[in-house]
Formats: structure tokens, C-alpha cells, sequence
């Protein structure tokens, strides 16, 4: 079984061109870590939400340097739905 991170919402998204596909690095409205992940889906705040529940921990420090592909008002990121899950 694949493990979840804790529950967040998007602040901003930097998308990069990778071998074989995009790669995004999503920096939450809190906690300690960023989260990078490959875009799965063909919808751009679906490969988001996925990245912030499943992506890899990316340090939040470095995250902040890259130029910002995305930012999300609170609005946007409360109209997203990333499901209540328990951190592994």
C-alpha cells in the first residue's frame, strides 16, 4: 500500500520538463517539507493534489528558490479536493 503525507492545501507549484514527463515540486500552505511528484493525470490541480498526498519529501528550503510555475489563493486551494488522511 502506498503511504499519504499529512493533509494540505497548495500554495505553489513549479513544473519542470523531465525524461519522460513533467515533474512538479508543490509547496504546501504548511508544514516542514515540499513534495515532488511526476504529473500522472491530464489535469494540472489533479497532478497537485496528487503530488501534496503522495509526492516524495523535497526540502522546503530549496522548493522556495525555484521559480513558480503556480500560486494558489486560499480560495483555490479550499476548492480542492485532497482527502483527510493519516501520515506514515
Amino acid at each position: 500500500m502506498m503511504g499519504t503525507n499529512k493533509s494540505n492545501k497548495p500554495k505553489q507549484v513549479t513544473w519542470f520538463n523531465g525524461c519522460g514527463g513533467r515533474i512538479g515540486i508543490v509547496v504546501g500552505a504548511s508544514g516542514e517539507h515540499a513534495y515532488i511528484g511526476t504529473a500522472l493525470r491530464h489535469d494540472e490541480d489533479a497532478d497537485v493534489e496528487h503530488i501534496l498526498q503522495y509526492g516524495a519529501k523535497f526540502p522546503l528550503e530549496a522548493a522556495l528558490l525555484l521559480p513558480v510555475s503556480k500560486r494558489y489563493s486560499a480560495a483555490e486551494a479550499d476548492g480542492m479536493h485532497i482527502p483527510e488522511t493519516e501520515s506514515f
